[in-house]
């Protein structure tokens, strides 16, 4: 008798001890938690798929010095700026008015002028392509007047290879102009295939020439 009471005794306390154990781990702080950990967990997830998924096919080699040639250009306009109060100043001092017109357009030039035509050559420069094989999306990285990296989004079909190419420019992707170079391609058909150099010569204009030469 006495060993079946503290059976039941014994059962009571273990089933007590689970029942308050459960409810403390079950909290609604512990319930917060989770969820966060579970969407935090979710999200880098995702976003570290996002970014493995891109593959870089293309690197442009000029990329380090037109970074540092444009650094150069916007810090050297910058001091030109705050140098030109001053410069004006002494030249009023000197009274000579082609003195004050020559230090204007010296200064002026290497100001406004270098870095605007630096600008407008390196802007079509390509310095990174990366390559979705899920959607065959490039992402063409160039940069813009203030070192920022500007990403354009495209498609093989997108690409129009211009017959007369203008100055640094290989292909224009939806309007924009941009220069690259075959030879720096991680494989060489990512840049047949941008170019459109894999589609099959179409020689049905030829025929219909002829054709209509036969006919007259």
């Amino acid at each position: 008798m006495f060993r079946t009471c503290h059976h039941k005794v014994y059962t009571q306390n273990i089933s007590i001890f689970r029942n308050a154990l459960f409810k403390d781990l079950v909290t609604p702080n512990s319930k917060v938690i989770s969820v966060c950990q579970k969407t935090i967990a979710r999200h880098y997830a995702s976003s570290e798929k996002q970014e493995n998924k891109l593959e870089r096919i293309y690197y442009g080699p000029l990329t380090p010095q037109i970074r540092a040639v444009k650094i150069f250009s916007v810090t050297s306009s910058a001091a030109g700026l705050a140098a030109q109060p001053l410069i004006l100043k002494e030249a009023a001092n000197i009274g000579s008015t082609s003195l004050i017109i020559a230090l204007c357009s010296v200064v002026g030039f290497f100001t406004f002028v270098t870095p605007i035509l630096l600008h407008i050559i390196t802007k079509k420069y390509v310095t990174e392509i990366h390559y979705d094989p899920e959607t065959s999306t490039y992402k063409a990285t160039t940069i813009n007047f203030f070192l920022a990296p500007v990403i354009l989004e495209f498609k093989a079909e997108d690409v129009v290879v211009p017959d007369i190419p203008g100055m640094f420019t290989t292909m224009n992707a939806k309007g924009k102009p941009l220069f690259i170079e075959a030879r720096h391609f991680t494989d060489p058909q990512y840049y047949a295939k941008i170019m459109g150099y894999d589609k099959p010569l179409d020689f049905k204009l030829g025929e219909e020439q002829s054709s209509d030469s036969k006919s007259s």
